[in-house]
């Protein structure tokens, strides 16, 4: 289901947005750093604020259309909306939060079921419990159920995962993409964490400053040098989806395609699917094979690209996957790097993350 958006808005801080950008893919994230105007869009797509100019479409309908004097009320839009901070009712059990989803519903394309719903996101046992006494963890999933149970066009989600810590972070994904395909529901997805984007988007939007930077498959997007250099975003994260995971002796290992990675000891099962999450300064390159050497993950790959960010070099090396590797630019010289040439990645054990 399309979604176009083209708003121009002014705030009285100053603060001045203006994008316009094409979606058309299941899910989609919405990346940028604080403050860059990602919840505004948000905002404006559901009809909780009024651009000053500009135009907002979902599939046929007009949302929002200044020129015309059309503004669509948050109620007729056919828009689920999960938060941060959760928003359920406090005073109603978990039954009675998703319930009021159902209430909500305007003539849905497709029904979706109380029962399904509370099948997916494991809900079920939570049923008779009071609001006031779920987890972040859980909150989330009944906020997420919820807004389902209105049977919405698109899915918009600001930031859900913030206030978690990583492992119920990665859970809560999990179940999130789930979700989206269960019930094949556009989803317009706000962050600034690069590897929730990594691990579940088809298609990012990169915003800053309030306008867009980049738009594309996540992979190529994030690469351009604006977002590279963001305070705080110094380096594309390396999240490399895992074939298998299989015990070899003493050892744990996984499948990266025809490749064999060495996992960091005390590494448990994990869920499927399976990520290895490292940093691009963990990575050596090397022009050949190199035996001898207590980093026991060689990589065999073709550099893709190389990206300028201030002082950094970012290389792009195809390894099945695309991997990133940190480097100063008298080692690019020394290597003489440059796209289509072959290296090993030399990666040590006990630096990857395996998360699922």
């Amino acid at each position: 289901m399309p979604l176009n958006f083209a708003c121009r808005h002014r705030y009285p801080s100053g603060f001045d947005l203006d994008v316009a950008f094409d979606v058309d893919r299941r899910f989609t994230a919405l990346f940028g750093p604080s403050g860059s105007g990602k919840t505004s869009i948000l905002s404006m797509i559901a009809g909780f604020l009024r651009p000053n100019a500009g135009t907002i479409r979902l599939s046929e309908r007009t949302l929002a259309d200044t020129a015309a004097d059309v503004w669509l009320p948050p109620e007729q839009r056919r828009v689920g909306i999960v938060c941060q901070d959760s928003l359920l009712f406090p005073h109603l059990t978990v039954e009675g939060n998703l319930r009021y989803g159902l209430r909500h519903r305007r003539r849905p394309r497709r029904a979706i079921e109380f029962s399904r719903v509370a099948e997916v996101l494991e809900i079920g046992p939570l049923l008779r419990r009071s609001a006031r006494s779920l987890s972040g963890g859980e909150r989330q999933r009944v906020a997420l159920g919820r807004a389902l149970l209105s049977s919405p066009e698109i899915l918009l989600m600001d930031e859900p995962l913030a206030s978690l810590d990583t492992p119920l972070r990665v859970k809560i994904l999990a179940y999130l993409e789930r979700v989206v395909a269960e019930w094949n529901l556009p989803t317009l997805y706000v962050t600034h964490a690069q590897a929730e984007v990594r691990r579940a988007a088809e298609w990012v939007v990169i915003i800053d400053k309030g306008r867009l930077v980049a738009t594309g498959p996540p992979d190529e997007a994030l690469s351009q040098p604006e977002p590279l250099a963001w305070a705080g975003s110094a380096a594309p994260i390396n999240l490399l989806k895992l074939d298998s995971i299989e015990s070899e002796a003493a050892h744990l290992t996984a499948r990266l395609g025809e490749q064999r990675l060495f996992l960091p000891p005390g590494v448990g099962p994990a869920s499927s699917p399976a990520f290895v999450q490292f940093s691009p300064k963990d990575v050596i390159l090397s022009r050949q094979d190199v035996a001898g050497l207590s980093a026991r993950n060689h990589l065999r790959g073709r550099v893709c690209k190389i990206t300028v960010a201030g002082q950094a070099r970012f290389v792009a090396i195809d390894v099945g996957q695309i991997l990133w590797a940190e480097l100063t630019l008298e080692a690019v010289d020394e290597l003489d790097l440059q796209p289509g040439r072959e290296v090993t990645c030399l990666i040590k054990a006990h630096s990857l993350s395996v998360v699922g």
